[in-house]
C-alpha cells in the first residue's frame, strides 16, 4: 500500500484520483449505455432479419408451391405419367426444372415410392427418403407441404403437391438448395451476414456462410443456445451479435449476424470527446489541486520549521502567516502558544533558581494546593562549623561570595544523587531524597551525596588556601523514616517542604558531629536502609526533646586517608561492646591501643574521659550505656 509522507501530494492525488474516479465513473456508464444501445439497435434490426429471412422462405414456398400446381395440373405431363415411361417423365420433370429454375424435380408414388427424379447421384445410392414430408401432406388440408430437409446430404427447401387425375395419383416435388447463392441473395437483402449450419453429433457443420471464415462459427457456436435469442460471439476478434433459428426438421439451422463495433461507430465520436474531455479536466485538476495544496502546504510547512523551532527551545520568532482563513487563525494561535511557553520558560527558570528543579516540576505539574502527604525519606542537614565567627572577620559581600561558592559545591554533590535542595539556611543545608521523588535506594543516595560533600569540601578548601581565604569545615546528619511531604505556608505563598519527628531527629543529630569530632553521623534507621557500606558505630544516644534512643554511625569510605581499617574497626566495637558492659579496663585498654596508632582521632578520645568519670562516680544500675543529650 502507497504511504505518501507529503500532505501537498496527497491532496493533490486526493483531487485528481477523485476526478479520475468520477470521470472514468461516467465514462463507464456512458460506455455501457452505449453498449447496451447499440445491442438493443442490434437486436432489433436482426429481429427484421429474421422476419426478412422467413418471408423469403415463404415467398419461395408459394411461387414453388404454385409451380408445381401448374405441373399438377399439365394434361401433357399427366398423359406422360399415365404412359409409365420413365424416360418420358424424367424429361417432362426436367423441362419444367429448367423454365422455374428449380434444383431438383421429383415424383413419388402414393405408397412413398420413388418414380423419376433430376437429382444425379451414384449408381446403386438409395433412395431419397421423403416419408417425413409426403406425411405432413397427408395431413394437411389442401394435401401440400413446405420443408427444409436433407437431400442427398445437402440442405434444401422441398414442396409437395398431389398429381391429380382427377384424383391424387402421384406426389410431385420440388427443391431449392440452400447454398452459397440463397445466403448471398439474404445477405444483400439484410444486410447481415447469413450462415446455414447443420448439427453433425455434438457439433456444427457449416452449408453456406456469407462470412469470410465461416469454420470459425462453427467451433464458436457450441451447444445451448437458445433459438430466438440473441447472443454474442467473437470472431476473428470482433464482436458479432448473432440470432439463431431452426429450420425444418432436418436440425438445419440459420444464423443471422452483425457486427457489434459497426453499431457502436456512431458512438465512438462520443467516446473520444469524453477522452478528450477527461484528459483536459485532469490537466486542469492537476494544476488547480497542485496551486491549492501548495497555498495550504505553504504555511503549514512555515509552522512545521516554527514548531521545530521551539521544540528546540527558541520561543523568540512568530510565523507570519498574511492570511485570513482558518490557517491564518491558526498561525496567531501558534504566535500566542510561543509567546505563553516563553513566559512559562521564564517562570520555570525563576522557579527552578528559588527551589529545586525537581520540586519546581512537582509543582507546576500539580494543582498546588495545601496538604502533604506521608513519605519514606531520607534528611540530610549540613552546617558550616564556627560560621559565626567566620562572619566577623570578613565583609558581607565576601562572605556572601564565599558563601554562594560553598553552596553551589555542595548542591552539585547533592543534585548528583538525585537530591532535592530544601532549602538553605543562612550556612545550613537541607535536602531531600525520596521527595519529591522516590528512587527505592534514598537512604544510600543520600550517603554517597554525603561522602561526596566531603570530597567537594576538600577541593573548595583547596581552593580557598590558594586564594588565602579560611578553611570551612562542616557537619552532615541524615536520618530516614515516615515523614509528612507537600505544601506548607499560607493559601497565598507555599513552600514545598517535609515536616516531622524524623526530620527534627536529623537536624539533632547533625549538630552531634561537634561533639563527636566527625564530618557525618547517620541513624540506625539510615543505616539498616543502606546495607552496602561501611559504617563505625558512635553511640546510643537520646537527643533533645525525643525519649527512645536512637544508635548513631559513621559511614565510610574504606582507602580514604584517615578512614581505620577492618581490624581498627573490629578492636573498636569490641571496646564499645566492654564499655557498655561497665568493663572499664578492658575497654580503657582496648581504646588506649587504638588512640596510640590513630592519636587524630577524637572518638577514642572521648570515651578514655567517659570511663576515667565513670570510675571516679559509677553511673546508675540501669545505666545503658546511652548517652543524653539537653542541647540541640
Amino acid at each position: 500500500m502507497f504511504r505518501f509522507r507529503s500532505f501537498r501530494t496527497r491532496l493533490t492525488v486526493f483531487f485528481v484520483g477523485l476526478l479520475l474516479l468520477v470521470q472514468g465513473a461516467a465514462f463507464v456508464a456512458v460506455d455501457l449505455a452505449n453498449s447496451r444501445n447499440a445491442r438493443r439497435q442490434i437486436n432489433a434490426e436482426l429481429e427484421v432479419d429474421a422476419r426478412v429471412f422467413d418471408r423469403l422462405l415463404a415467398s419461395r414456398t408459394a411461387q414453388s408451391t404454385q409451380a408445381a400446381r401448374l405441373l399438377s395440373g399439365d394434361f401433357a405431363f399427366k398423359t406422360a405419367y399415365a404412359s409409365g415411361d420413365e424416360g418420358t417423365l424424367l424429361s417432362a420433370l426436367r423441362n419444367h426444372q429448367a423454365r422455374i429454375a428449380a434444383d431438383v424435380m421429383m415424383l413419388y408414388s402414393l405408397d412413398e415410392e420413388e418414380i423419376a427424379s433430376t437429382l444425379e447421384r451414384p449408381p446403386g445410392a438409395d433412395e431419397l427418403d421423403l416419408a417425413e414430408i409426403i406425411e405432413a401432406a397427408d395431413d394437411s388440408d389442401e394435401g401440400e407441404a413446405a420443408q427444409v430437409m436433407l437431400l442427398d446430404g445437402r440442405p434444401y427447401q422441398v414442396v409437395l403437391v398431389p398429381l391429380l387425375a382427377p384424383l391424387p395419383v402421384a406426389w410431385i416435388g420440388i427443391g431449392f438448395v440452400l447454398d452459397e447463392g440463397f445466403v448471398r441473395a439474404l445477405e444483400e437483402l439484410t444486410r447481415a451476414h447469413v450462415s446455414l449450419l447443420r448439427r453433425v453429433g455434438e457439433g456444427w457443420h457449416v452449408e453456406a456462410s456469407t462470412l469470410a471464415a465461416p469454420a470459425a462459427l462453427a467451433g464458436a457456436l457450441g451447444a445451448g443456445r437458445q433459438p430466438g435469442r440473441s447472443f454474442v460471439l467473437d470472431l476473428a476478434g470482433r464482436d458479432n451479435v448473432s440470432l439463431m433459428q431452426p429450420l425444418g426438421g432436418a436440425g438445419v439451422q440459420v444464423v443471422l449476424q452483425r457486427p457489434l463495433a459497426a453499431a457502436l461507430a456512431p458512438y465512438q465520436r462520443l467516446r473520444l470527446a469524453l477522452l478528450v474531455l477527461t484528459a483536459v479536466a485532469f490537466v486542469i485538476s492537476l494544476f488547480g489541486a497542485s496551486v491549492i495544496a501548495r497555498g495550504v502546504t505553504r504555511p503549514v510547512q512555515t509552522l512545521v520549521a516554527a514548531t521545530r523551532r521551539v521544540q528546540q527551545g527558541d520561543y523568540g520568532s512568530d510565523v507570519a502567516v498574511d492570511r485570513v482563513d482558518e490557517i491564518g487563525e491558526l498561525a496567531g494561535a501558534f504566535n500566542s502558544m510561543t509567546r505563553g511557553l516563553a513566559e512559562r520558560d521564564r517562570v520555570r527558570d525563576l522557579l527552578g533558581k528559588v527551589v529545586d528543579p525537581a520540586v519546581a516540576e512537582e509543582l507546576l505539574s500539580k494543582d498546588l494546593e495545601l496538604g502533604g502527604e506521608e513519605r519514606e525519606v531520607s534528611i540530610l542537614f549540613s552546617d558550616i562549623r564556627g560560621f559565626t565567627a567566620l562572619s566577623e572577620r570578613h565583609q558581607p559581600a565576601e562572605l556572601l561570595d564565599l558563601l554562594n561558592r560553598y553552596l553551589t559545591h555542595m548542591s552539585v554533590a547533592i543534585e548528583a544523587e538525585g537530591g532535592v535542595v530544601d532549602k538553605y539556611i543562612g550556612d545550613a543545608i537541607m535536602a531531600l531524597f525520596g521527595a519529591p521523588l522516590a528512587h527505592g535506594d534514598d537512604a544510600a543516595r543520600a550517603i554517597r551525596a554525603a561522602l561526596a560533600m566531603g570530597r567537594e569540601l576538600i577541593e573548595l578548601n583547596r581552593e580557598l588556601a590558594v586564594q588565602g581565604l579560611p578553611m570551612i569545615a562542616t557537619g552532615i546528619g541524615i536520618n530516614s523514616g515516615q515523614v509528612v511531604a507537600g505544601n506548607m505556608g499560607s493559601a497565598r505563598r507555599l513552600n514545598y517542604t517535609v515536616i516531622g519527628d524524623n526530620v527534627n531527629l536529623a537536624s539533632r543529630i547533625e549538630g552531634l558531629t561537634r561533639f563527636y569530632g566527625v564530618p557525618l553521623i547517620i541513624s540506625e534507621s539510615t543505616a539498616a536502609a543502606a546495607p552496602g557500606f561501611c559504617y563505625r558505630e558512635l553511640d546510643q544516644v537520646r537527643v533533645k526533646d525525643k525519649q527512645e534512643p536512637v544508635r548513631i554511625f559513621e559511614p565510610m569510605e574504606p582507602g580514604e586517608p584517615g578512614v581505620p581499617g577492618a581490624d581498627e574497626l573490629e578492636r573498636y566495637h569490641q571496646a564499645l561492646a566492654h564499655y557498655r558492659a561497665r568493663e572499664w579496663q578492658p575497654a580503657d585498654e582496648a581504646l588506649a591501643s587504638l588512640a596510640s596508632a590513630a592519636p587524630h582521632c577524637p572518638l577514642y578520645a572521648l570515651y578514655r574521659r567517659r570511663i576515667a568519670d565513670f570510675r571516679r562516680a559509677p553511673p546508675p544500675a540501669d545505666w545503658q550505656g546511652i548517652e543524653v543529650f539537653s542541647e540541640k
